[in-house]
Formats: structure tokens, sequence, C-alpha cells
């Protein structure tokens, strides 16, 4: 604000700036400190010593001060002061909700009177107070790839959202996650962090919950938007459910496997260890218990959309020759290789006929699934297997037509 010409000799202090040190919109309730930028437009240095003051008002009444600064001020310079001090003692303002006149006066008890112009010592700007706003669209989701997943089963999530415009300046956000349990001991809330930005990295830990061997993490979460000292908060709870289960199906397959997602999201799947083989013939991706189709020679995988069959019994894969069944022979004594078939095309006897045998065994000689259980059956096919290597090999020969089988199990006992 620049005032009158100067007279010669003189010093003239003006208010070039006048904000909250924290700058941008106030979070009602916050406890505001305010700060000025003064300047001397004289001729000559304001005096040292002498207390170059500082008055702050908001909507015209007095609610801090500055009354440390007693550095001369030289001609054309410049000087940021912060209150220092105010009425009862507290050198800040509670913010109240609304656009106020925020205005600040240099020597406001006239510490200074040789000043050559008392009229320009006063600079007002508007200073606009809201209350802290909720986020919008929190959601969650694995921070991996399924190749990290695989190598190190990590439970990592990155939660996201929105911030609102408008949000007060200074507001950070606080992630918090709320186990969601199923029957299980209560678990209670957990704090994962904060952030002043719109994401945070995090690792699950509301668990481990429930059930003998198996290991489950479920979680939603709550993102709380944390104002300044002195400002409210508001919290909004997404409305996604993540889950990490980590399963020992030692009674069933002696394999473990290791899921983790979140609702509406693709699963991260990894099988981990497998002591027996368990395999979905034609299944392009592993589903929890099983593998994914892998070990085979030739043929092609198909799926069906037969009724009353299981997920593993729709797929099949036809034209095979052999399957190399990996397992780990030195942990049981006792082993049977289970196989099942399904026809899912033909439906007259002699169509399509094969042998099956394991180990070099001939297991099933002209095997004809239409004319022993009828197409869309499955037929269930148990054979004893006697001191295996690691590698089981289940081979097929063709009579008529091609080989098919849905899955293949070697289970020790």
């Amino acid at each position: 604000m620049a005032g009158p010409a100067q007279a010669a000799g003189g010093y003239d202090l003006v208010v070039t700036d006048v904000r909250p040190v924290l700058a941008g919109v106030q979070a009602t309730g916050s406890r505001v400190v305010l700060q000025a930028t003064i300047r001397n437009v004289g001729a000559v240095a304001t005096p040292a010593g002498v207390v170059h003051g500082v008055a702050f008002a908001v909507g015209g009444r007095t609610v801090s001060w500055q009354d440390v600064s007693r550095d001369a001020l030289a001609p054309g310079a410049s000087r940021t002061v912060t209150a220092t001090g105010g009425p009862g003692g507290v050198a800040t303002w509670t913010a109240q909700t609304g656009n106020h006149a925020l205005t600040a006066t240099v020597d406001d008890v006239n510490r200074l009177p040789r000043e050559t112009d008392e009229r320009n010592n006063s600079r007002t700007a508007t200073l606009a107070v809201t209350p802290v706003k909720p986020v919008t669209g929190v959601t969650a989701r694995p921070a991996v790839t399924q190749a990290q997943f695989e190598a190190a089963h990590p439970r990592t999530l990155s939660v996201s959202w929105q911030v609102p415009a408008g949000q007060p300046a200074g507001v950070s956000y606080a992630v918090t996650e709320i186990p969601a349990l199923d029957g299980c001991p209560d678990v209670p809330p957990v704090a994962k962090g904060d952030t002043g930005g719109t994401s945070l990295t995090v690792e699950m830990t509301a668990g481990p919950q429930c059930v003998s061997r198996t290991e489950v993490y479920r979680g939603r979460y709550t993102v709380t938007a944390v104002g300044p000292s002195g400002a409210g908060e508001a919290g909004t709870t997404g409305q996604q459910t993540c889950t990490w289960s980590h399963y020992d199906d030692h009674y069933f397959h002696h394999q473990q496997t290791t899921q983790f997602g979140c609702d509406g999201q693709p699963q991260l799947t990894d099988f981990v260890d497998p002591v027996w083989a368990f395999v979905d013939a034609g299944a392009p991706a592993p589903s929890p218990g099983w593998e994914e189709d892998a070990g085979f020679d030739r043929g092609q995988a198909f799926t069906s959309t037969l009724p009353g069959l299981t997920p593993q019994q729709v797929s099949v894969r036809w034209g095979w020759s052999r399957y190399a069944a990996p397992i780990v022979a030195s942990s049981s004594t006792a082993w049977t290789v289970r196989l099942t078939f399904v026809e899912p095309t033909f439906t007259a006897r002699g169509q399509r006929v094969f042998d099956v045998s394991v180990d070099g065994r001939l297991v099933a000689d002209d095997l004809d699934l239409a004319a022993t259980v009828g197409r869309g059956r499955p037929y269930v096919l148990e054979v004893p297997l006697t001191n295996p290597s690691d590698l089981v090999q289940v081979t097929a020969t063709a009579s008529r037509d091609h080989p098919i089988v849905s899955t293949i199990e070697v289970l020790g006992y």
C-alpha cells in the first residue's frame, strides 16, 4: 500500500501482506497463527532496539500481536513477522466458519513516533474458514503384482481416496483398518498411519482369525480427515472388504494355498510347495485347493456347460497322452492315484475308448465313459501306488477318438 511522498530523512512502515502461517482456507476450530510482511518505504532506516509491533485483527477485533521484532529495517527492506502474543496470553486465533476481514497494523501502539506517515500502516485481506470435510471414494486394492505375491505373499494394500474441493489447509488423512469378523473373537481397529496425500500403502494386520489350518485377515478401511490443532475430524468408511488368507489343507490335500484380494477386484492366488499333486485338467488358472492344468503332453483344454458337475469336472483335457505329476515321495508311505473322467460329448457306446496306465502299469483297459456312466457323469478311478518317484507318470492310449480327463490327484496317506 503506497503512502504520500516521504519527507527527507524519514522512515515509513507499511504492511505488504497479511495471512495465516498455514496458507489457504483455514479449518473451523483450528488455532490459527497469523503473520505479516512489513516494509520500510521511507528514506532512512528504522531505529534499532525499538519494537516494530504488529497487531492482528479479525473482523475488527484484535486477536493477536507481534512485539519482539527490534532490529533496524533499512530503506526498501522487508521483514516477515509472526504473532507472539495476544489477549489472555494466547498468540493464536480460534477459527470460526465464514469469510473474515483479516487486518494487520504495523506500529500498532506508536512505538515509532517519528514515522513520516501514520495513515498507511494497515492492510486487510479476506480469510476463509470452513469445517474439515470427509473424503470420498475410499478404495483398497492389493499393492503388489501376481509375481510379487507368488514370490513373497505380502499382505500389502494400497488404500486411496478423493479429497473434496475446498478442503482446509493442513488437513492430513489417517487410515484405520477395521476387522470384518465372521464369528471370530473381537479384534480392535488398527491405526495404519497418516499422510497429507491421497493414498497410503499398508499391511493388513487385523487377524489372524478363527479357523484351524487357516490364517485369515479381513478388514474394511476408514479414512479420517484430521485438521490442524483444534480443528474437528471427518471420517469416511470404505465399502470394500479385503481378505488375505493362508490355508494349509493338510488333511485333504497336504497342500498350502494363499489368496489375497478385495471385493470386486481380481484375486491374487498362489499355491505354495505342493506335496501332493492336485491337477485340474483343462483349467487355465489355479483355484482354491487346485493347481492349474500343467504337466501334460499334447491335447486341448475344453470346458463344458453340463449341469451337476463341480468346477473342476466341467474343465477337461482331450487328446492327451501323458501327465507328469510332481510329488514329494518321501512325505508319505501309502499313495493313491485318483483320476476323474467326464464325457462331455458322446452318448453312445464305442465312440470314445482309451487305455490308462500309471507308472507303466495298465489300470483301465478300453475305458468307455459313455458306456460306463453316461455323458456328463463323473467316473472316478482310484489306484494304489507303491514306492513312487517324485514324478508320477499317468499315460493314455487311444483306441477310438481321443483320451479325456478332468482331474488328476496323487495323494499320500
